[in-house]
């Protein structure tokens, strides 16, 4: 399929656009009036402002210089299109991230967000989605959770191997971009609530075990973002607890569902001496940390509680008993995200030197990424 490069005048109108939602949003952000607004812009009416907000009216130089004074932001807050400006709602899961460099963090992540959504619109493709969502709510009990996430793995056809598919039906099926990335230590990832779109977050550095676990709870949260939002960090607030226990719960229904588990169900007793390394090896095989294969197992009634608590406490399970240790991470972002960023470079509406600085990777890395997601490099090294 063709497509089309959007003209000056298409772009000069995402750009109008652009600058008429974040005039209006820093406005409101203020509790600011429009008539208050044309009083300080110094124009004859709030009818004006109405209209630069609405992007049926051009905004002079003059009239930008005097926005960024009133508002004290930078110039770059109204004309770089990749800053989300208030747009996008954020939910991390980490540990002990001092907030200066979490801010600083999410800054270059919500660009990474802000561009895909703006390389779809010069492309002329959309990047907006049908938000879809789990009918879950507080109240739900955990078996509820479960029996939505194993839902959800059927609806996916993840097949034997959940955890195998996750990504790619995320992005494919739920319309989710999910970018791997080299985050700030302590960072696991995130969930991005967009008006018009979806954005995962994942730690590629971490074991795979773990990247998908934090696949699946991310997911869980964007699927009940309306019922249930998600807080800001999680597990910032005991109030929320409810909700961190059923996106666990959904986690391990959507990774292990009932369909996969049954050819494990019966085949080795807790009490046999080959029990810790047959967890190990069936973990391994669903990519999946033994210690929730373990509790898949208890929650099963294959293996005593007591019995869990006491294995988990050692140290018999870490990496899968060793075999997630040494793996080498998954290529940056996505397959979803590079094919289309090869399409605006070869159409070249935006330099490599720029991408280059937006995704933090020097061009010789990025061309590696390209071919390691087996698209053609656009690159001209």
């Amino acid at each position: 399929m063709s497509l089309r490069k959007i003209p000056s005048s298409g772009r000069n109108r995402v750009r109008l656009m652009v600058l008429a939602e974040r005039l209006k949003h820093l406005r409101e952000s203020r509790s600011m009036s429009q008539e208050q607004l044309a009083e300080l812009l110094g124009v004859e009416s709030r009818q004006i402002v109405s209209n630069i907000e609405t992007g049926q009216r051009k905004v002079s130089a003059e009239e930008l210089v005097r926005f960024t004074a009133i508002f004290g932001v930078g110039l770059d807050y109204f004309t770089n299109p990749y800053l989300l400006a208030g747009k996008g709602l954020f939910s991390w899961r980490q540990t002990g991230v001092d907030p200066m460099r979490l801010d600083a963090f999410e800054a270059k992540a919500g660009q990474w967000i802000g561009a895909y959504r703006s390389w779809c619109d010069q492309l002329g493709q959309n990047a907006y989605t049908l938000q879809k969502e789990l009918r879950l709510t507080r109240g739900s009990s955990f078996e509820d959770a479960v029996a939505a996430g194993e839902a959800v793995a059927e609806e996916l056809n993840l097949g034997d191997v959940p955890a195998n598919r996750l990504m790619a039906a995320a992005e494919e099926d739920l319309g989710a971009i999910v970018l791997m990335a080299d985050t700030e230590a302590g960072i696991s990832g995130a969930a991005c609530r967009l008006p018009e779109m979806n954005a995962i977050i994942i730690n590629r550095n971490e074991p795979p075990s773990r990247r998908h676990y934090d696949l699946a709870h991310e997911i869980f949260h964007l699927l009940t973002w309306e019922a249930m939002p998600p807080e800001y960090i999680d597990g910032s607030n005991p109030k929320n607890k409810r909700v961190e226990q059923l996106a666990e719960k959904f986690a391990s229904g959507l990774l292990m569902p009932s369909y996969v588990m049954e050819r494990y169900y019966g085949k080795v007793r807790y009490d046999d001496d080959r029990f810790i390394d047959w967890v190990n090896e069936s973990a391994s095989e669903l990519r999946v940390s033994s210690v929730a294969f373990l509790w898949r197992l208890v929650n099963n009634q294959e293996v005593p509680q007591g019995f869990a608590k006491e294995v988990a406490a050692t140290d018999w399970l870490a990496f899968n008993g060793g075999r997630l240790k040494d793996t080498s991470p998954p290529a940056l972002f996505s397959l979803k995200y590079l094919s289309v960023l090869a399409q605006v470079l070869n159409k070249a509406l935006i330099s490599e030197r720029r991408v280059s600085v937006l995704l933090d990777v020097s061009l010789d890395e990025l061309d590696g990424t390209f071919q390691q997601h087996g698209i053609e490099s656009p690159l001209v090294l």
